[in-house]
């Protein structure tokens, strides 16, 4: 009997073998033949030619082409009548002033799209430099949320695929991803100064069926966060630097908040980085779930916490950490993970008291370096008892 993941497998490659086909066979519509010009303000351009493409019942290609093109916020919104590839070969830039955007609006928002392609060689520039991160204290944001727009926002988007754009200077998330389904990111570029606050590179959320490959992500936080209700992702070939490395989490401060289930980690870099891979929940918490956590073939180049779990996370604002987190952690495999590190603690597990600690850690084959004066490297474990096997360097928690 065939299996269902071999079975939904066959299916994508399916799919995008079509989107190929149909998209090589697009009628063509350039923004600059509905009025837009290099260096102007092209709105209502854009609005024509998504208009006439999305309309389009045979595929179709909305096309920026090369040159500076000022854009002001706009949403590309489906459905569409048939397979739709936007390509950005230019270069986007937003406004330098976050008010310009009205509140609660995205600068650049995909939704409701089926069989989307967004691809080129362009960059979509969020100036976020010049008074965004000013204003964008961590403090404010983990409370209150940030007024401050995203880059690109993909909401209800299925079966699609994004790649080889470059997302720049952020004034918050670079990309969100929410409530999506079978989306890759492949070839996708992220920059960022570190001093950029708030800017992570792929935020996802309540989605299922995401892969990130072959994509490079430098930013002033998470390189990617998941939070809850994601399931089935996949990130491989992901070189992450700066950044806050790849999160799941954080966790457990709203209520109703859905498990994060199946998440692959395999055959990433990261260089510089505050962390490396990340589990953090907040204490205090309200209920929720990690399992299926997988950790594979990761390359460490001076990293401050190569792999951590934190289920007392904290920052910034008043925690009452005399309760433990009530989110469950369990079923996390941590495999071939080599390199060095800029903290003694190479390896931190710091699990809840409640729940009966982390649940099923198995630890294998972990060469990990530290050289500095705080002594030799080694591996601090609360409230979990890993399971090793293979090379571990240093020795585990006893």
């Amino acid at each position: 009997m065939v299996s269902k993941s071999f079975q939904d497998n066959i299916t994508f490659i399916f799919m995008f073998v079509f989107m190929f086909f149909a998209i090589a066979y697009a009628e063509v519509y350039d923004i600059t033949k509905f009025g837009a010009k290099p260096n102007g303000e092209i709105s209502k351009a854009l609005k024509d030619a998504w208009a006439a493409a999305c309309a389009a019942r045979k595929p179709s290609e909305l096309l920026i082409p090369n040159g500076k093109f000022y854009l002001t916020v706009f949403e590309f919104k489906g459905p569409c009548k048939a397979p739709i590839e936007v390509k950005i070969d230019g270069t986007l830039i937003g406004p330098e002033d976050p008010l310009k955007i009205p509140k609660g609006v995205q600068w650049i928002t995909f939704s409701y799209i089926t069989d989307l392609t967004l691809s080129g060689s362009g960059t979509v520039d969020g100036v976020g430099a010049a008074q965004a991160w000013a204003s964008n204290d961590p403090r404010v944001t983990i409370a209150k949320g940030s007024p401050l727009q995203y880059n690109l926002s993909f909401n209800f988007i299925k079966n699609s695929l994004i790649t080889g754009i470059t997302s720049k200077d952020s004034k918050n998330f670079h990309v969100n991803v929410m409530t999506c389904m079978n989306v890759t990111f492949d070839n996708f570029n992220v920059v960022a100064p570190e001093e950029s606050p708030n800017t992570d590179g792929i935020h996802i959320g309540r989605s299922k069926n995401i892969t990130i490959k072959n994509s490079k992500l430098g930013t002033g936080d998470d390189c990617i966060s998941i939070v809850d209700g994601c399931e089935n992702l996949h990130i491989e070939g992901v070189q992450c630097g700066p950044g806050h490395g790849i999160s799941v989490g954080s966790l457990g401060r709203k209520t109703g908040e859905k498990p994060v289930v199946g998440v692959y980690v395999k055959n990433c870099s990261f260089s510089s980085t505050m962390n490396g891979v990340r589990i953090k929940t907040w204490p205090d918490s309200q209920p929720g779930e990690v399992v299926e956590m997988h950790f594979e073939d990761l390359s460490m180049d001076k990293v401050d916490n190569p792999v951590i779990i934190d289920q007392d996370y904290c920052p910034h604002i008043q925690c009452n950490q005399e309760k433990p987190s009530k989110v469950k952690v369990h079923n996390v495999f941590i495999k071939n993970v080599k390199g060095s590190s800029k903290s003694r603690e190479v390896v931190k597990l710091k699990c809840s008291k409640a729940n009966n600690g982390c649940q099923n850690v198995h630890i294998e084959d972990i060469n990990l370096t530290y050289d500095g004066p705080s002594g030799p490297a080694v591996q601090t474990c609360s409230n979990v008892k890993p399971v090793y096997s293979g090379k571990i360097v240093p020795p585990g928690c006893a």
